[in-house]
This record gives C-alpha cells, sequence and structure tokens, in this order.
C-alpha cells in the first residue's frame, strides 16, 4: 500500500514514526476510529496517523462535555485542494460531535513570517480563504471564523499565556537566530492563544486537527495549559500527500498542487504532468505492470476518487496486473479534479452573501 508523502525535505520532513516515538505522540488506535459511527476512510487509510489526548478529548465528549475543534489557516495565496483534505475532516468532526469549530485566519503570522506584503495583502487572501472554506458546508451556527489581527481578545489572551513561554524555550523549539524579528517570538504566544481560547473562555476541550510539521506549536501550548492547569489541547495528526511532481505542495511551486482557482485547462496539464509509477514503454506496463506505491496520482485518486480502502486496492491490483496504463489514471484524476472544482466553487459563489454569518466580527467582502 502506498505511504503518504515519503518525501525528504528540509522543510516538510515525512519521518512519522520519529513523532511517536522522538517525541511522544501516539498512534491512532483501531478503538479511537470504532468510536465514530459514520466512517471516514482518511482513519481507514491511516492518512491521520497519530494524535495527542485524542482518547481523553473524545472522553469527554462522552461524558457530555460540549466540544471544540481549533484549525487555522494562514492567507497568503489562495488555497488549494491540499488544504481542503484537513478542513474537510474538521467539518465531518463537527458533524459526528456536534463540534464548535473556531477558525483563526492567521494574518498576523504570514505578516511576521513574511509571507505578505502588508496585513491588507493578507486580509484579502482572508477573505478569500474563508469563502473556500465555508463552501465545505459548515454549520455557520457552530463555525467561529476571525481575523487574527482583527480580534480584540486575540492580543489580550496572548499577553497572559505568554508569561508562560520563555524565550529560551521558544528558541530552542523553532530553531530561532539572533535575526529574528520579534514577532516571529511572540507569535507562539498567539498560536496558544487562538488554540486554548475555547478551553479558557468558553470551558471546552479543544482538538486541533494538523499537519505533523505543527506539533511544536502543540507541545508549546499543551505545557501552557498544564502551567494554567486547563484541559490540555488535543491534537491529530495528518500524513502528507505529495505534490503531482513528487516535491511537497506550495504555493511557489504552482505545478505541484491544484488551487481552487486552476481553470479545467491548467488541471489537466498539471495532472498530464504528474508523476506516475508507470514502467518506461507501454509493453513493459502491461507485462511488468505499474507500481502505485511509488505514483502521485494513485496518492491522489485514493483521496479525491476511491471512496474505501478497498476500492483503492482494486485499482491497485489493476495497475500492478499491468491492465491500467498511466494516461488512463491521469485522465481519471482529471475529470475527478475538475468535477470536485466546478462542485466547489458553485457552492463558493453561493456562499459569499452568507460568509458574514460565520465571522465573529464585521467584515469587508470587496477589501481594496
Amino acid at each position: 500500500m502506498v505511504e503518504f508523502g515519503r518525501v525528504e525535505t528540509l522543510e516538510k520532513k515525512t519521518d512519522y514514526t520519529r513523532l511517536i516515538e522522538e517525541f511522544g505522540a501516539q498512534p491512532i488506535t483501531k478503538e479511537i476510529v470504532r468510536f465514530f459511527k459514520n466512517k471516514n476512510k482518511l482513519l481507514e487509510y491511516e492518512f491521520f496517523f497519530a494524535h495527542r489526548g485524542f482518547d481523553e478529548y473524545l472522553k469527554a465528549y462522552s461524558r457530555g462535555e460540549k466540544v471544540a475543534v481549533v484549525s487555522g489557516r494562514g492567507p497568503s495565496y489562495h488555497m488549494h485542494l491540499g488544504h481542503l483534505i484537513i478542513f474537510g475532516f474538521v467539518k465531518w468532526l463537527q458533524d459526528q460531535l456536534g463540534a464548535e469549530v473556531y477558525i483563526p485566519l492567521s494574518d498576523d503570522e504570514k505578516y511576521v513570517f513574511g509571507k505578505v506584503r502588508d496585513l491588507n495583502e493578507a486580509y484579502k487572501y482572508a477573505i478569500d480563504n474563508a469563502l473556500d472554506i465555508a463552501a465545505l458546508g459548515f454549520n455557520p451556527n457552530k463555525t467561529h471564523m476571525y481575523i487574527s489581527s482583527r480580534t480584540d481578545w486575540v492580543y489580550s489572551l496572548s499577553i497572559e499565556l505568554s508569561r508562560h513561554l520563555t524565550y529560551s524555550t521558544v528558541r530552542a523549539t523553532f530553531g530561532l537566530t539572533d535575526s529574528t524579528n520579534a514577532g516571529v517570538v511572540f507569535y507562539a504566544a498567539v498560536q496558544a492563544a487562538h488554540i486554548l481560547m475555547p478551553t479558557i473562555i468558553h470551558g471546552m476541550p479543544v482538538v486541533v486537527p494538523i499537519a505533523m510539521d505543527q506539533d511544536p506549536y502543540m507541545r508549546l501550548t499543551r505545557d501552557i495549559a498544564g502551567k494554567i492547569r486547563a484541559f490540555k489541547p488535543a491534537s491529530i495528526y495528518s500524513k502528507y500527500l505529495r505534490g503531482l511532481t513528487g516535491e511537497p505542495m506550495s504555493a511557489s511551486n504552482p505545478e505541484t498542487c491544484i488551487f481552487t482557482t486552476d481553470s479545467p485547462e491548467l488541471v489537466k496539464k498539471k495532472v498530464w504532468n504528474a508523476l506516475t509509477g508507470g514502467r518506461a514503454t507501454i509493453r513493459e506496463q502491461k507485462e511488468l505492470g505499474g507500481e502505485p506505491s511509488k505514483c502521485v496520482v494513485y496518492e491522489w485518486l485514493m483521496i479525491y476518487k476511491f471512496n474505501s480502502m478497498k476500492e483503492a486496492l482494486e485499482h491497485a491490483n489493476q495497475c500492478t496486473s499491468g491492465q491500467l496504463l498511466c494516461g488512463e489514471c491521469k485522465e481519471m484524476l482529471s475529470k475527478t479534479l475538475i468535477k470536485i472544482l466546478e462542485d466547489h466553487n458553485r457552492k463558493k459563489n453561493k456562499v459569499r452573501n452568507e460568509l458574514q454569518k460565520f465571522f465573529d466580527h464585521k467584515i469587508d467582502l470587496s477589501p481594496k
């Protein structure tokens, strides 16, 4: 079976075992998967593979406590389909648990890390990103979006929590240097405020579905929660879906991903250039079969096309037996992604007039 995201880069290491063995995360157990009556293929695939405290969070829910989910977005460009995987899972958790969902749009983060020119640029992307997220079908009565720099409680709570962080801890955790600007250092407290607010202000246990590269923030925030005697936030970690070229998905390398703004023609072009596990010739493909374990197209079909492990394995067997050619799989993926984008953008346009209902503060839908 395919191992999602097996790529080695400085920015996005995918050593999943290390997160568990060295940093104390726990594997997702069959008991956790069975807890949910309605199954999720991302749990079946083990795409979400590890957690911190998710079992305790589910126990709190079973005791009748109201629970929350926090999942942020750093608005520095248009969203791509990889971003929507996490938010789709968040929406599923909302449906299964009746959870309150909090979505910080972290314009402050993108500014202090130099990913946008100014906060106004981040604001424009925040509104566009919020439309993409709302289009997934979140319940507006249980969904709370906010732009971090425009939300009063963020600063006051960040100040309170910053007393429980030391510079040496933040520096060691993130590998900061003497040239790192002060905003980056303080952002560790801001991120903690985003995560802990539902617990501190509303008394709700929190879970944060994230990619594993965000784990340092979770470790710091759980330490803070322990110091202030609050429920430690749970986290559930996803693996990476490789970009179409085999590299990590990145807005700075647009060939790696499918943006929600991509045209059908551009989708076809990107998919046709995607990395596969095919043989050098058609003859070899039919005689030897393909190698789905190396194939990005197959990974994407698992996420965006197939509905179960059974369906994914049947397709893999056809590939390894030489019954499928790479062009057939690329055509299947192209049609699937184009249909997903058509449906998504129709919903995005429809939710535009309702977007204010998802926000905890006033927004301008036509920022200058």
